[in-house]
């Protein structure tokens, strides 16, 4: 089972869209481990207490299909991300894939900065519609699913990432 290590705007996009009376964060248990920092649950379920999508991650944390971490202290990588000046949960984020058994995990990002800074770590990382295209790719999504789920979240991202990931999907 994939392990993905979502930063906020994910988590709020997949308990925000539903596809086939279900939300995507509920598809994406079905096939992946997901794994988020403590941060991160924070700014989702705490602060945004009042939407529908920050009740949706609670009960999945409280039910332990989500799993919480705390980043570990990586003093040199701190610094390095205190440079560019990221959020705490793209930090952190960032930062949980220091945990030995988060290695082989991928962290899923939707701020571009954050993707570049995990680029130049030489993190595994890809977008919310790039973990799409490689359940289908690895054929643990159905091809269907996917262009709904992608079709369902798309005014969340510029076209041309959308109507990218359909050419993707349509291969």
């Amino acid at each position: 089972m994939s392990k993905l290590i979502l930063d906020s705007g994910p988590l709020i996009t997949t308990c925000k869209f539903s596809v086939q009376d279900l939300l995507l964060i509920d598809h994406l248990l079905r096939r992946c481990e997901i794994i988020v920092a403590d941060s991160v649950r924070d700014e989702v379920v705490v602060a945004g207490v009042q939407y529908r999508d920050a009740h949706a991650a609670r009960q999945r944390i409280e039910r332990g299909q989500i799993a919480v971490l705390s980043p570990p202290a990586v003093p040199d990588l701190g610094i390095v991300l205190g440079l560019y000046e990221l959020g705490h949960g793209e930090r952190d984020s960032i930062l949980l894939t220091e945990h030995a058994s988060l290695v082989d995990a991928t962290l899923v990002l939707d701020d571009h900065l954050a993707y570049l800074v995990s680029d130049r770590l030489r993190r595994r990382k890809r977008f919310l519609l790039d973990v799409i295209v490689d359940l289908v790719r690895a054929e643990q999504l159905a091809v269907e699913l996917a262009v709904d789920m992608v079709s369902a979240i798309g005014t969340r991202y510029p076209s041309a990432f959308v109507e990218h990931t359909m050419l993707l999907l349509r291969r």
